[in-house]
């Protein structure tokens, strides 16, 4: 399955919009955390997840996109999809 990095800003949003948004991309298996090599949990930095899905980055978009818009109060949630192909990425991340 293909790998997904998500960005996802919400406008206005207090702590339970975040919580709710942060359950929902959980849900979706698309976390806050990233696993390193050896299995070391990482945080992703703030409004940003990492993980696989088997719908392609517009539909990972358009699902993300319906859940996150109504806890954005003052406008569109704001939503950045990318994919890592072959699983290919790295980072520097503080632990989790």
């Amino acid at each position: 399955m293909p790998h997904f990095m998500v960005r996802v800003e919400l406008f206005g949003a207090g702590a339970e919009e975040y919580e709710r948004l942060h359950a929902n991309m959980d849900a979706m298996g698309i976390e806050r955390e990233v696993v390193f090599t050896g299995g070391v949990r990482h945080q992703m930095p703030a409004g940003t997840y990492f993980g696989s899905s088997a719908l392609g980055a517009t539909a990972v978009r358009d699902k993300v996109q319906r859940f996150a818009n109504p806890l954005s109060p003052h406008r569109e949630a704001a939503i950045f999809v990318c994919e890592a192909k072959d699983n290919q990425w790295s980072a520097f991340l503080y632990p989790a």
